[in-house]
């Protein structure tokens, strides 16, 4: 892969962290707005969302670098009827919109609990269309190493692990943020990382057996297959076998080290306001495994015909 190349991993590791992270914050919120009133709650996630909404921003500008004309992009949504790159475009667009809405509401206008509710699940939703848009570019019957159910399977099980990974850094990071300030607050943040952390690493280790599943089944898929599939096998197993090797490695080192820092925080042995660099850590191996994992992905495919 060239420099331009890798702007697709980024890309799409990026956007599909922001919804994750999304997603996870917005069920925390549910769960937790009757408990500490629904304004108090909106004002522990500002930060967040502001960093969620800068990432998707931060993506789709990567993504532009793919092209080699970039400033025509908007001539994609042209073949909205036919073209899966459109409608991913489309729905990106309209994620933006929806957490740009969600920003203002959260910190320039007062508005109904209800009214950001309905934000936060229109932007989740519209998110969860892009997974999905940009699962379906990839399946192609001239690529065996791609053409499965189990691409947008592990498309969808990388959002919602990049987000439980990213979620408790985004809440750690705001409480040292707020508490260097003096202001107000700190109290429900620390008690939501108190709540969240050890469910989240759970949900991570789940996640994380899920997708060395995903990754079994995509090999022997492989093995089973023609012979540009076999060529895909050959070149995973063979010229690209370490990178798997370390992509499986650091996907487990980086979710038992957030279930370990999760216990010792349970045991009261780490501080909320101490586990910053813990959940970082955590959180960087296991987008590095990730970010792999979609280099592999698109190293490994192999056409068929013309």
């Amino acid at each position: 892969m060239n420099i331009r190349e890798w702007t697709l991993p980024v890309y799409t590791i990026l956007t599909q962290l922001s919804v994750g992270a999304l997603f996870v914050i917005w069920v925390i919120r549910a769960l937790n707005s009757a408990k500490f009133g629904s304004e108090k709650t909106d004002q522990t996630i500002k930060i967040p969302i502001l960093i969620l909404f800068t990432t998707a921003i931060a993506a789709i500008t990567f993504a532009h670098f793919h092209l080699s004309r970039p400033y025509l992009s908007f001539l994609a949504l042209r073949n909205l009827k036919s073209s899966w790159l459109s409608r991913e475009l489309l729905a990106n667009l309209i994620y933006i919109i929806f957490l740009g809405l969600l920003l203002i509401s959260l910190w320039l206008v007062k508005v109904r609990h209800k009214v950001n509710t309905v934000l936060g699940w229109l932007a989740i939703l519209s998110g969860f269309i892009i997974d999905y848009c940009m699962s379906r570019i990839y399946l192609l019957p001239s690529q065996p190493a791609w053409n499965s159910l189990l691409t947008p399977a592990s498309f969808l099980v990388t959002t919602f692990l990049l987000g439980v990974l990213t979620v408790p850094v985004l809440f750690t990071m705001d409480l040292i943020f707020k508490k260097s300030q003096g202001q107000d607050g700190q109290a429900i943040h620390a008690q939501l990382i108190d709540q969240s952390l050890g469910r989240l690493a759970v949900i991570a280790a789940t996640l994380c057996i899920l997708m060395a599943t995903i990754v079994y089944f995509q090999i022997a898929s492989l093995f089973s297959g023609n012979a540009a599939a076999q060529i895909s096998l050959n070149l995973l197993l063979n010229i690209y076998q370490p990178l798997l090797i370390i992509r499986l490695a650091l996907l487990f080192i980086g979710v038992g080290w957030l279930g370990f820092v999760a216990a010792k925080h349970h045991q009261k042995k780490l501080a909320a306001e101490s586990l910053f660099l813990q959940v970082l850590i955590a959180c960087l191996l296991v987008m590095v495994a990730e970010i792999l994992g979609r280099f592999l992905f698109f190293a490994i495919h192999v056409r068929i015909g013309i």
